[in-house]
């Protein structure tokens, strides 16, 4: 996995690429969680369309820092989420819990669980 960070006036941009495992989610966290620290950072948008591959420790990172960002009075945002991720949050029937942040629309090749 690899991470790069970006602001502007309060709003804070991770983009990441490459798969998101137990190996890489731990400094996935120390990111996510320093960004919301920050008072410089008032929204952090995560943007997953670099991310074809994700495994569950990365579902609780993502979890910790809506979580997180809830207790801060801050806003999260996830964008890009598509393909084996978009699927695995469908399944966990996560998606909900980001519904105000995350496209509904179906991707074209993940169909909707019912």
């Amino acid at each position: 996995m690899h991470a790069t960070f970006e602001r502007s006036a309060g709003a804070c941009l991770v983009k990441t690429s490459g798969p998101i495992t137990i190996d890489s989610s731990p400094d996935l966290r120390i990111l996510l969680l320093r960004c919301l620290e920050s008072n410089n950072c008032e929204s952090l948008t995560v943007d997953l369309s670099g991310v074809a591959y994700v495994d569950t420790s990365a579902i609780a990172i993502l979890l910790e820092t809506l979580r997180a960002a809830r207790a801060r009075e801050k806003s999260f945002q996830l964008t890009g989420l598509g393909g084996q991720p978009r699927h695995l949050f469908e399944v966990a029937r996560l998606l909900h819990l980001f519904n105000q942040h995350v496209d509904e629309s179906p991707s074209n090749d993940v169909q909707p669980v019912r």
